[in-house]
């Protein structure tokens, strides 16, 4: 079977015949790791979405795929192993490169962003072959994935939102199906809804309390932790099962939005707009934090050598808006254009390692 018809069998799919064999080869194996190492990566960037990588990687039907069948306890050999492959390098990434791409990411924001949005674009051409002959459908789809990304990108933080159990179950869902969507960061969406630090400080309180055996705080943790939790596992189940469906029935729309999605998300991280996040700043020095403030033009940073206090006010997004972002320099513009060139062949190259990623619903 050749890439292209390969990545179009949704057909042959719906017929019920094996489209897929049934174990990983050898470079669907390689390609499956890179797509793990980067899924992990890009959770340390702010406004990059792991399953963007999966996606422009062409692994990203086998992920839905394998997702949806786990979660309605449908077991394979190939569906198992390709997940382990995948959490295994994503969590490795994150612990093994995390301090690495952290520092990169503070002292080189504009090369990092640069190269992934290179790295996201260069999945592209793939999702546009299997689209191929472009009709007006095809091209609907992508300007509606395209629209609802420029939506997402002019988001705002939100305020007033209720801190309640109802609440702490939709952040579970909303944080799960960003995981499974491309494009879209779980964080990002729960600073809209206004519900970051609440989940994040459970998490932190519920671990805080695990080490000193606190029973009371245990227990004040967990009534955020456990709805989020629960909501978690509904989004991952309801939304990797709906994407299955709609891969398998109407491939060529659902396709098409994902293209648009794909091209859409990099208004996340263009031109730089959200600064290198919190994560990026958690070890630096005052030195190292008020030089970033001045290369980033950052107003009126507080006089005090309190660390927090510092960082809290560089990652305030009503200060950012304040800001003069900084002139523009030919050696800056060279940089980036040679990361995303850098980033687009590296994914345009990988997502043909041992054919064309699969978008269908497969055997």
């Amino acid at each position: 079977m050749s890439d292209e018809t390969d990545i179009r069998a949704t057909a042959k799919d719906a017929a019920g015949a094996p489209a897929r064999p049934p174990t990983l080869g050898v470079l669907e194996i390689v390609r499956t790791a890179i797509a793990g190492v980067l899924m992990g990566i890009a959770n340390l960037i702010p406004g990059v979405s792991g399953g963007t990588m999966v996606l422009a990687l062409g692994v990203y039907g086998e992920f839905i795929d394998a997702v949806a069948d786990v979660t309605a306890l449908r077991f394979s050999w190939r569906r198992i192993v390709f997940l382990v492959i995948l959490a295994a390098c994503a969590g490795g990434a994150i612990v093994g490169l995390s301090g690495v791409i952290l520092y990169l990411l503070f002292f080189y924001p504009v090369a990092m962003f640069s190269l992934f949005i290179g790295l996201t674009l260069g999945g592209a051409p793939l999702l546009w072959r299997s689209l191929r002959p472009a009709r007006a459908d095809a091209l609907i789809a992508v300007a509606c994935g395209f629209a609802v990304m420029v939506g997402v990108a002019l988001l705002k933080e939100g305020s007033g939102f209720p801190k309640n159990t109802a609440m702490d179950f939709v952040s579970g869902v909303v944080g799960a199906t960003t995981m499974v969507l491309p494009g879209i960061s779980g964080s990002y969406m729960l600073l809209v809804m206004d519900q970051y630090d609440r989940v994040v400080g459970a998490v932190r309180d519920l671990k805080d309390a695990l080490k000193a055996a606190d029973a009371t705080a245990l227990k004040a943790a967990m009534k955020v932790v456990v709805p989020v939790g629960i909501g978690a596992i509904v989004g991952i189940v309801a939304l990797s099962n709906l994407l299955k469906i709609l891969l398998h029935r109407y491939h060529r729309a659902t396709v098409g939005v994902l293209l648009g999605v794909l091209l859409g998300s990099v208004l996340g991280l263009w031109p730089f707009s959200k600064g290198s996040g919190e994560k990026a700043m958690e070890d630096r020095s005052i030195a190292e934090l008020r030089a970033y403030a001045e290369r980033w033009s950052i107003p009126d940073p507080p006089a005090t050598d309190d660390r927090d206090a510092l960082i809290a006010h560089i990652i305030d997004r009503e200060v950012w808006s304040r800001r003069t972002p900084p002139p523009i320099t030919t050696g800056g513009v060279a940089t980036a254009v040679v990361m995303v060139l850098v980033g687009f062949g590296g994914t345009f190259a990988l997502s043909r390692l041992g054919g064309e990623g699969k978008l269908g619903s497969g055997a």
